[in-house]
């Protein structure tokens, strides 16, 4: 069984700075053509296999390595990956410069979608990237270090806590209030500017860190909506209830109000044939209105369409 590379490590930030959130890292592309390039060179030449089996663990993106071994360079190279001589990947991945966000004092790209990943022998960092504009043409490296500046806040002119205009005064009174957010003795209100400070910059790092899980755990909730939107969707075009022309427009309908999709695709029976023996059983069929109307919904909907002209009979309905 090979080994799987680790593709993303949410708590590493990479060269640039920022971090990725595995849950935001969208395979929906990768999954129709998961590409195995050489050192991210895109040619035909240089594609050594593919990806297959990709998972989530925590905190990481897993990927395990099917090598093209009837080509000679990907055998070399897989037999290395074998002997345990490269061990490393590296992504490259297409974003919107809105999901890039400085959160608290970090710098985190929230949403992200994988392009390819290639094998790479020394990666420039523990979380190796390389990032792509939309168009798939690939970032120059001043380009993203200059995207990921330009999101930095500008110095504020309050950048160090200068809390007594003196000097020679080192403490600080606290009221009660700020005392029990800092966890503070509150029977010691005067306390050590370096103390507070510290008690202060430990919050800000705390709130960072929160923030970041609730935009993974928002993240992944869109996510999962969406796959439930598509699996709803797609099973009601195999089921013949609606033709495939109208999947956007369900996609749509789901997206604003899903269980008003997921109604109306439920009151919409399903195509009746002979040839996927779908045909409900109707007793010996209906020789009567009132024997008719003692047959199911689903009866009557199978009886009126197999069974046309004994239905136009029995309702006396002209062609």
């Amino acid at each position: 069984m090979p080994k799987p590379f680790v593709f993303n490590d949410q708590t590493q930030a990479n060269s640039y700075g920022f971090r990725i959130l595995t849950a935001g890292i969208s395979l929906k592309r990768f999954k129709n053509n998961p590409m195995m390039l050489n050192q991210h060179w895109n040619s035909t030449n240089n594609v050594l296999g593919k990806w297959e089996n990709m998972t989530i663990d925590k905190d990481l993106l897993l990927g395990e390595p099917l090598f093209d071994i009837d080509d000679e360079e990907a055998l070399k190279i897989s037999g290395k990956v074998d002997r345990g001589f490269i061990n490393s990947c590296s992504m490259g991945i297409t974003f919107k410069r809105e999901d890039l966000k400085i959160v608290g004092e970090e710098l985190i790209m929230t949403k992200c979608e994988l392009y390819e990943c290639s094998i790479v022998a020394v990666p420039s960092n523990a979380n190796s990237i390389r990032l792509y504009a939309d168009s798939g043409e690939l970032l120059k490296d001043e380009e993203v270090k200059q995207l990921c500046l330009s999101l930095q806040p500008e110095p504020g002119e309050t950048q160090n806590l200068d809390l007594n205009p003196k000097n020679d005064m080192k403490k600080i009174t606290l009221t009660l209030a700020v005392l029990t957010a800092l966890s503070f003795d509150k029977a010691t209100p005067e306390l050590d500017v370096e103390a507070v400070e510290a008690a202060v910059l430990s919050l800000s790092k705390d709130n960072t860190k929160m923030k970041a899980q609730l935009l993974a755990l928002e993240t992944e909730k869109e996510n999962a909506a969406t796959l439930a939107i598509e699996q709803m969707v797609t099973l009601a075009i195999t089921e013949g209830k609606i033709p495939a022309t109208k999947k956007e427009d369900f996609v749509k309908l789901a997206a604003a109000d899903f269980d008003l999709a997921k109604n109306t695709l439920a009151s919409i029976p399903a195509k009746v044939t002979l040839a996927d023996k779908t045909v409900v059983a109707v007793g010996g069929g209906a020789t009567t209105k009132a024997e008719f109307q003692k047959l199911s919904i689903d009866a009557q909907l199978a009886f009126r369409t197999m069974q046309p002209d004994e239905y136009n009979k029995l309702f006396n309905v002209k062609k």
